[in-house]
């Protein structure tokens, strides 16, 4: 039996399920693991354990990478990546004969930093996961893998929780396919989505023709950065966990309550 050496690169969330698929395989030798600096208030969409708790306990210190400037990493067969959020340059790709990305959604379709906000606003119901080759083009390389995945209305933090945990048969594949893969050239076109952002969240009700468009704004900013409804100047915030407030609006003739709080 070969082993494979493998690097891993993830953030807590997607690395979690990247290092629990790795994690006793006994053709693959842990060789590092990376992950990135926080932010000033880092946020996590769901409960579990930072990435350095979970190279403690197997033994391994985590690398941790600034969230900008120069960094390094170490020689392996493979590089797999999952949510890392810096990119990969030539000094990186020459230590690997392989650096496999897996990216939670069917691309060339929903590139960039938050593909579930957008997958999730715009109504998709079949969603997926793929792995691609890395180059030092985001979410440009080559196909190898795809899993198409139903989307049952879940938001923004119940999407990320379950593409993550389906993540893991995807490393299973890149793992069993190693180092043969069919690669599959993306279709050109651009099919980038900027990184959503807090003002994305704000909207008016003139803005939706219809209630299932309302809904879906509230699951692709639930559970960050919260959606958010201007009404005559203030911002109510949509949060039906912490109700505090309950405000009646209507959408195409059709007049319902929202529960929430305000912010303003």
């Amino acid at each position: 039996m070969k082993i494979i050496r493998v690097a891993c690169f993830g953030l807590q969330g997607f690395g979690n399920d990247l290092i629990s698929a790795l994690f006793n395989k006994e053709n693959v030798e842990l060789v590092g693991i990376y992950t990135r600096e926080t932010t000033v208030h880092p946020f996590v969409y769901y409960e579990c354990d930072t990435i350095e708790s979970i190279a403690k306990k197997m033994n391994i210190t985590a690398s941790v990478i600034p969230i900008k400037g120069e960094w390094n990493c170490c020689h392996a067969d493979l590089a797999i990546v999952s949510s890392f959020h810096r990119i990969f340059k030539q000094s990186h790709l020459v230590k690997y004969r392989y650096i496999v990305n897996i990216h939670p959604s069917l691309l060339p379709m929903y590139k960039g930093a938050t593909p579930t906000n957008w997958m999730i606003k715009r109504g998709e119901r079949i969603v997926g996961l793929t792995a691609h080759l890395v180059t030092e083009e985001i979410d440009a390389g080559t196909i190898i893998f795809q899993r198409r995945v139903l989307n049952p209305y879940l938001s923004d933090n119940q999407l990320r929780k379950a593409l993550s945990f389906a993540s893991r048969s995807i490393v299973s594949d890149i793992l069993d396919q190693y180092p043969n893969y069919e690669e599959k050239p993306q279709r050109q076109g651009e099919f980038s989505l900027p990184a959503r952002t807090e003002a994305d969240a704000i909207a008016k009700v003139e803005d939706f023709k219809d209630v299932d468009e309302l809904i879906c704004h509230i699951k692709a900013f639930t559970n960050f950065p919260m959606p958010k409804i201007e009404i005559n100047n203030r911002l109510f915030v949509i949060d039906y966990e912490n109700p505090v407030d309950i405000v009646q609006i209507e959408i195409v003739g059709e007049s319902f309550n929202l529960l929430g709080y305000w912010l303003t």
